[in-house]
């Protein structure tokens, strides 16, 4: 080969690479769902394939019952808890009470409470006597804006977020019919055997089970926990602590058990000393589930990522991507973590075998 031709074919590859980059990239989100959701569900399509049906009809079937038994009620209930969530915030940044009114008078409010309860703690502690009603609440007004701002960015990009949906149904329903076309491209790209390319998709198929199996399981049951105990004690909202719980479940070393907590913080400010045990036994109950039914679950995939490595994928794919960001950032940290190695090892010289 030419260095001319050399040259030219390496141009192509450049040129051709960034243009599909710049076209594809408003689908980044869509595209790594629906690939890494294909992987997940590969092995419900190798079952009824082995039943004797097409893959086309397989992936047919698969994608049919996705959208509308999960992806479509999933994409509401996130519509819905991202607009309650947001007005709500809404409503506490333009209450004006919080400066025009002293801290007393504010007996009922949500606010009030953290307030009153950090007063407590600084009073008590001489080291603590900088928190002041004013420094409290000018915190609480910047945690506020932060979370707002989070909200309403998604809420904002609801229309958007429909549209992406229904390019991650048609990219999960084209990677399940061309798993196969897929598989072979990739090796082709990387260069593996076929040894190397099953350990490789593996790893891809367990890691991609685990991400959404575990957490949205586990979320699930420990969001119903904790909205079901506060809504019945007439502390909070149902749908609106199961929404902000099961967020805060995908966030590894957080997770969900904090929520009951706080909430066990706030009847006991209150003085409903009931509501306070129940609830923390309801956290203790809640922490409980997450640390048998999480492992158990996640026994199915081969991540290996430790906590502190996901906790910070999951806080990072958040602020780039929003709420799509936890499943995003989770998913990238869980393959880098586990796919690496082997890409590294594949690097390092081969050792001669042969004997002289």
């Amino acid at each position: 080969m030419s260095s001319q031709t050399r040259v030219v074919r390496i141009l192509y590859l450049i040129i051709v690479s960034i243009s599909c980059f710049i076209l594809v990239s408003p689908f980044f989100i869509p595209i790594i769902f629906g690939a890494t959701l294909s992987l997940a569900l590969f092995p419900l399509q190798c079952k009824l394939e082995a039943k004797g049906i097409s893959r086309k009809w397989a992936a047919a079937i698969i994608t049919t019952i996705f959208t509308f038994i999960i992806s479509i009620p999933l994409f509401f209930f996130a519509v819905k808890g991202t607009i309650a969530v947001t007005n709500q915030l809404e409503k506490m940044a333009m209450n004006d009470k919080f400066t025009d009114r002293g801290v007393q008078e504010l007996v009922t409010d949500i606010r009030h409470d953290f307030v009153m309860a950090i007063k407590k703690v600084s009073d008590k502690y001489e080291f603590l006597n900088f928190l002041n009603e004013q420094k409290i609440n000018k915190y609480l007004a910047q945690l506020n804006v932060i979370l707002l701002d989070f909200f309403r960015s998604s809420a904002v990009s609801i229309p958007l977020f429909f549209m992406l949906l229904l390019v991650m149904i048609l990219c999960l329903y084209s990677f399940l019919k061309h798993a196969d076309g897929v598989k072979v491209f990739f090796k082709s790209i990387t260069g593996f055997n076929d040894h190397r390319m099953h350990e490789l998709t593996h790893i891809f198929i367990k890691d991609s089970r685990q991400v959404y199996l575990s957490n949205i399981v586990t979320g699930g049951v420990q969001s119903l926990m904790v909205a079901t105990g506060v809504s019945l004690l007439g502390i909070g909202e149902f749908f609106i602590v199961f929404f902000v719980t099961l967020i805060l479940s995908f966030i590894p070393v957080i997770g969900a058990a904090p929520v009951a907590f706080v909430f066990a913080l706030l009847a006991f400010f209150k003085d409903n000393t009931t509501a306070a045990i129940i609830l923390g036994i309801l956290g203790m109950v809640t922490g409980i589930v997450d640390n048998i039914l999480r492992p158990w679950l996640a026994s199915f995939g081969e991540s290996k990522i430790p906590p502190a490595v996901a906790f910070i994928c999951v806080i990072g794919g958040a602020i780039l991507f929003g709420f799509p960001g936890l499943f995003i950032g989770l998913l990238v940290g869980s393959y880098a973590y586990d796919t690496l190695p082997i890409f590294w090892e594949e690097l390092k010289p081969k050792k001669d075998t042969n004997i002289t």
